[in-house]
């Protein structure tokens, strides 16, 4: 019984602390893939679907729907409590996405600019607004997300047709972090619906 508990606690650890990889690449076409432990799965571009039937909804069902919670809750306790509950919304949204990004590990981030203008003066120009827009950004990240290796390349192509953008990026997170913080979101959005339905 104590080696199945063994085992067990190993698997659960390797599930926790085995990475959740991401993998964008912008050329021409977004191309979105995920991968957990097993190969990265595509997500973008999507595959074509079929077309579902659509069903038509009965006047009960269109009343059902027609009655929004935040509405209601907004005539009990007017504008003021509804931003007092938009407030409470944000904060937990930030703080989710604070706790997501401490852990967030950027292992490559490239980025290809070939910037082009109308004329050669209106190239020169457009390359010097690519470059006081995006070097800022990527200090920004670099002291927020912590990023391993990073690649940008600016050029202006004073023979080139047009402009063309190549962006790859490849980040991972362990999946205790997004848990904690989840919980912790779902913990206080629980609050607050609990609120709204009151």
């Amino acid at each position: 019984m104590k080696i199945f508990w063994l085992i067990f606690s190993l698997i659960i650890l390797f599930i926790l602390f085995c990475p959740f990889s991401l993998e964008l690449v912008y050329q021409e076409t977004v191309s979105l893939k995920i991968g957990y432990i097993f190969p990265m799965i595509r997500i973008l571009p999507k595959k074509p679907q079929k077309k579902k039937k659509t069903v038509k909804k009965t006047s009960e069902e269109k009343e059902k729907k027609s009655k929004n919670p935040v509405i209601e809750f907004t005539k009990k306790n007017g504008l003021d409590g509804l931003i007092e509950l938009l407030k409470e919304i944000v904060g937990i949204v930030v703080k989710l996405a604070d706790t997501i990004r401490r852990h967030i590990t950027v292992s490559r981030l490239r980025l290809d600019l070939l910037t082009v203008g109308d004329d050669p003066a209106d190239t020169a120009m457009k390359y010097g607004y690519a470059c006081s827009a995006i070097y800022p950004l990527l200090s920004m990240l670099d002291r927020h997300i912590r990023i391993k290796k990073h690649d940008v390349y600016i050029d202006a192509g004073f023979n080139a047709e047009k402009t063309q953008v190549r962006f790859i990026l490849k980040a991972r997170i362990m999946p205790i972090f997004v848990i904690i913080g989840l919980v912790e979101a779902l913990i206080k959005g629980l609050k607050i619906f609990v609120k709204i339905k009151q």
